[in-house]
Parts: structure tokens; sequence; C-alpha cells
């Protein structure tokens, strides 16, 4: 009887050490639209959808390799993925993927052949019009399949009027209990609070009188559906202007919703500090500052004394940087407070986050800064 007993310990301890790991443990989570799921922990086959944080932060626990396919929108970027050149530095295999659909649109179907063991899936809803209705469309179908395929739904800050890093760091708390990582989520947050600090401790005195302007805005000369205008500017909330009250950046535009603006309306605001994100010609400032097409707006006092500053391929959506949002927001409070942040070298700083977040060494981090356009940042010692 004891060799039996004995026999059958042995072999469940087997079986939850890899033959067997869905027998093993089941934890019930509560995720951010307060559903309540239960989930084989940790799960080995896992689709990410919707945005990019899931994925950033699987990269950052040391669990990237369990991502067997991706559904993301189409606009934006991070350390992961972008709309340009696939960013391999970190996941090299995720470019190799099924690509399921981007946002709202995930193929549901597609996604259930894969048989994963969970879906995470990060809804981004605030200030989108339809795309709340559809978020709601997508999480009803793949709801009828979460006895099989486990549904987790992460809301990023702009499902929130307003934004707060706090989301963030509840995105990557239900993230590290998925996979048992609660002690290396816990240090991600805590190197995170470190980097907005950064920020907070010299901006917090700033009273709104004392706010230069900047204007955050896209280049759109010549592009399809811009034609006559020659920028994409964006209200508070939304991009690049996602956490104001920290950066303390005046947004000298003061409309609710994005819109295309001419030479003229843009000679109108005449901003002290531009912010460019990303277009095909904001990843860097050159354009700006040279092209033809562009020439019209060299009138402008932040072109004339060169404060004007991209953020690469850091931002195309909302909230799209992932677990970067920290070097977005010291790109902008530098720019817009350059005597303030003197000492702080933010190339430097996004070379300390890639090594402490994901392992990265000197040189896939310089390969990692090209790709994404932001070896301007060591190369103008910014």
């Amino acid at each position: 009887m004891r060799k039996a007993i004995l026999f059958l310990l042995v072999l469940a301890s087997i079986l939850c050490m890899g033959l067997m790991p869905a027998v093993c443990a089941e934890k019930t989570i509560t995720d951010m639209d307060g559903r309540t799921v239960n989930v084989s922990v940790p799960p080995e086959k896992v689709v990410t959808a919707g945005y990019y944080m899931p994925a950033c932060v699987m990269a950052a626990l040391g669990v990237g390799d369990k991502i067997v396919g991706t559904g993301i929108s189409s606009g934006g970027s991070s350390v992961l993925y972008h709309n340009l050149t696939p960013t391999l530095v970190i996941l090299p295999a995720i470019n190799a993927l099924p690509k399921l659909g981007g946002g709202r649109n995930l193929n549901v179907e597609a996604t259930v052949a894969l048989n994963p063991d969970l879906v995470i899936l990060e809804k981004d809803c605030a200030g989108q019009g339809d795309w709340t209705e559809g978020y709601n469309e997508l999480i009803k179908k793949l709801s009828l399949f979460n006895k099989s395929v486990p549904l987790v739904v992460i809301n990023n800050p702009a499902c929130s009027d307003h934004p707060s890093p706090d989301s963030v760091y509840k995105e990557i708390t239900i993230i590290g209990e998925l996979f048992d990582k609660q002690n290396r989520s816990q240090e991600i947050i805590n190197l995170l609070k470190d980097e907005v600090a950064l920020v907070t401790e010299r901006t917090k005195d700033i009273k709104p009188e004392e706010q230069p302007s900047a204007l955050i805005m896209s280049l759109q000369a010549g592009m399809k559906g811009s034609e006559g205008t020659l920028a994409y500017v964006l209200p508070d909330y939304d991009c690049g202007t996602l956490y104001p009250e920290i950066t303390k950046i005046k947004n000298i535009y003061a409309g609710k919703t994005r819109e295309y603006m001419s030479a003229e309306q843009l000679l109108a605001l005449d901003p002290n500090a531009i912010i460019l994100i990303c277009s095909s010609d904001s990843l860097t400032t050159e354009k700006l500052y040279t092209s033809d097409a562009y020439k019209a707006l060299q009138g402008l006092r932040a072109v004339k004394e060169k404060k004007a500053y991209a953020t690469g391929l850091l931002e195309t959506g909302r909230n799209n940087a992932g677990l970067e949002f920290p070097i977005e927001m010291l790109i902008e409070a530098k720019a817009v407070y350059p005597d303030r942040f003197k000492d702080i070298n933010v190339g430097e700083q996004l070379t300390k986050h890639c090594k402490a977040l994901y392992g990265l060494d000197d040189e896939q981090i310089k390969e990692l800064k090209k790709v994404l356009f932001l070896d301007w940042m060591d190369k103008e010692g910014f």
C-alpha cells in the first residue's frame, strides 16, 4: 500500500512539473472589467490581443515564449511591434506568430483554433466612438468559449477620463498573477514608479501660469486624407498628452478631438515647443526643419529655436507606448522644461530601462533605439 501511495505521489509530481500543467492549479482572477475568470496557472499557450501591454509585460516577466498568436491594433507601436519595421530585438519569434486581426477586430475563430489556454485582451475605449461597442461585442464572442479558452480583460489608461499610471500598474499586477510572477511584477511596477517620479518630482511645483505652451502633432503633408493641411494635432489625454497632470504640458491646442490643421492655423498657435508623434514624416524632426513640404512652418518659434522633439515609434495611438510610457513622459517633459531636466540623459535612461525590464545588452539596445527612431537622443546627448 505504501509503495502504491508513493507511486501516485511521484506520478502527480511529474504531471505538475510539465506533462499536464493544466491540472496542477486553477486561479480565480477578477479582471479590469470586473469579470471573474478561472484560469489554469501558469498558462502555456497565450494569445495577446487588443493593444501592446500584455506582450510587453509578458516579455518583462520572462514568459514571452508562451505567446502563440497576436491580435494587435494596426495603429501604434511599442518595443515589441510597430507598423513599419518588425522589431525583433526583444521577442524575436513573435514576428512569425499568427496575426489574428487588430484591436476590436480580433478573428475569434482563428484565435480559438490555436487552442490557447488563455486570451489576454487589452481594451481601449475612451473617446473612441463605436470602439467601445466593438470591444464589448468582441468580449461577448470570446466569452462563449470561456470554459475552454478563458478570457482576461485589462483596460489601458485611455479607458479613463483622466488617465493615471495606476491603470498600468493594475494591468501588470493582473498579468503577474496569471503567471505566478507576483514578485517580478512588483519589481517592474517599482521600476516604472521610480521613472515616473523622475518627472513628478521636477514638475510638481509648476503653476499653470508658469507652463510654456506645447503642441503635440503628427506631420501630414501630402498624406491621404490630409489634403491642404500640414499636421494632425492632438488634445489632452490622447497619445503623447496622456498624463498632462504629471508632465505639466500646457497644450496650446484647446480642442477636444484630433484635428487637421493648415500652415495658417499652426502659425496662429505658435507654441513654445513641438512634440512630434509617429507618422512617416514625424519619426524625426528632420523634415520639419528642412523639407520644402513644411517650409511654411519654419516660421514657427519652436522650429526657429530648434525646440521640436520626436517620440519616434513610441506612439501612434492612445497609450501604445507599453511599458516605455515613462520614457515618453521624460522626452516630453525635458522638451518643455530643458533646464529642470538638464542632468537627465533620456537616452541613457532608456538604456537602463531596457536592461532592467528585458535583460537586453548594449548592442541589442542600440539596435532597438535605431529601429524605434530614438537613437537621436544618444546622438544629441538628450
